[in-house]
């Protein structure tokens, strides 16, 4: 436990959602712009075939005294949209974790898209302590 807490405060606290939508690309880049704590940092769509986009925002959270900022991909693929988001706990906000607040965030952001456009996700991957060795069960 001692090594998990020396990790975490270390590197602040991160958790990684990957989703299903069964609505277009367009819809779900515009609930994510019309959601600031999503968008209110960067966001742009790529050029590339499929269609990405990229979005970064970042919120206060009393639990951690400080920011977490969240990144968010979205993929055109055809008959459904894919959505990863990842949120990250400052280092510095808070020694000994988030209290939940990275995950909170990252399931407030899928909620935002999926109650805007009266959908449900489906085959939802949610990661605890998402970090770079975890980055291939995003996907």
């Amino acid at each position: 436990m001692t090594a998990l807490c020396s990790m975490v405060a270390m590197h602040g606290s991160s958790h990684g959602i990957r989703a299903l939508l069964p609505v277009g690309f367009d819809y779900v880049v515009n609930a994510l712009r019309n959601y600031k704590y999503a968008s209110n940092v960067y966001f742009t769509v790529l050029g590339t075939s499929p269609r990405v986009a990229v979005f970064m925002g970042g919120k206060f959270f009393f639990r951690t005294l400080g920011f977490i900022t969240v990144v968010t991909v979205v993929i055109d693929n055809g008959n459904y949209t894919e959505v990863k988001i990842v949120t990250h706990t400052n280092e510095f906000a808070f020694r000994g974790g988030d209290f939940g607040a990275s995950k909170s965030y990252a399931f407030g952001v899928l909620k935002a898209i999926t109650k805007g456009l009266g959908v449900s996700p489906s085959n939802v991957l949610s990661i605890d302590y998402m970090d770079s060795s975890k980055s291939t069960l995003l996907g």
